[in-house]
């Protein structure tokens, strides 16, 4: 024989109502979707804006040392006596009078310039300098000018999807600190014209 239990009839009676009303009840509904898609939709916009803003500097970078590099192919930078990239820097990509070839926003100090003069094609070296050096060559050589940037990741999120164009900074004087960063690079490749006033190649080159 079944026993009836009044109490529990009435907790299922009760939960069954409750149920019923909150399957009915959507008043909140939008609140619960917005929570939803807000997070994944704010990330691809901040995504979006960051790598704008990579481009936007990247074509900064290029635009700089293409500028550049047409006083050191003229030989204007050689017959000033600029020999070291410090002078290089502040002289001529962000000189303290007159304009600048990179955008205010850009802070000039964590730049860092690699120049080097070769014979030939064939003795020049593209790759990402362990050291970074400053030997303008001869007239009628071949130079390569390049500006490297770190450009600081804010939004990790671009940093894992594109691990390949990021490194990690921890000393030095691009960065103070373990910093993200992706580094932006703007090359040109030309060949010097025959200038007259070389005085040679500095030490150390």
């Amino acid at each position: 024989m079944r026993m009836r239990f009044p109490f529990v009839s009435r907790l299922r009676a009760q939960s069954r109502r409750l149920l019923g009303r909150f399957r009915k009840e959507a008043s909140g509904a939008t609140a619960v979707e917005f929570a939803l898609v807000s997070v994944p939709f704010l990330g691809l916009l901040f995504a979006i804006f960051e790598t704008a803003f990579v481009f936007f500097v990247s074509e900064a970078v290029e635009s700089a040392v293409s500028e550049a590099a047409r006083q050191v192919m003229t030989g204007q930078t050689q017959t000033a006596n600029i020999t070291t990239e410090a002078n290089f820097r502040t002289q001529v990509i962000c000189p303290t009078s007159g304009r600048q070839l990179l955008p205010s926003f850009i802070d000039c100090t964590k730049i860092r310039i690699d120049a080097r003069g070769a014979a030939d094609f064939a003795s020049i070296d593209l790759s990402r300098p362990a050291t970074y050096k400053f030997c303008l060559g001869a007239p009628g050589d071949i130079t390569v000018v390049r500006i490297f940037y770190p450009l600081p990741v804010y939004f990790t999120l671009l940093g894992m999807t594109s691990s390949g164009a990021m490194t990690t900074i921890t000393t030095g004087t691009e960065m103070s600190g373990s910093t993200r960063v992706r580094m932006l690079t703007g090359t040109s490749v030309f060949r010097t014209e025959p200038y007259s006033g070389w005085t040679g190649y500095v030490a150390g080159c």
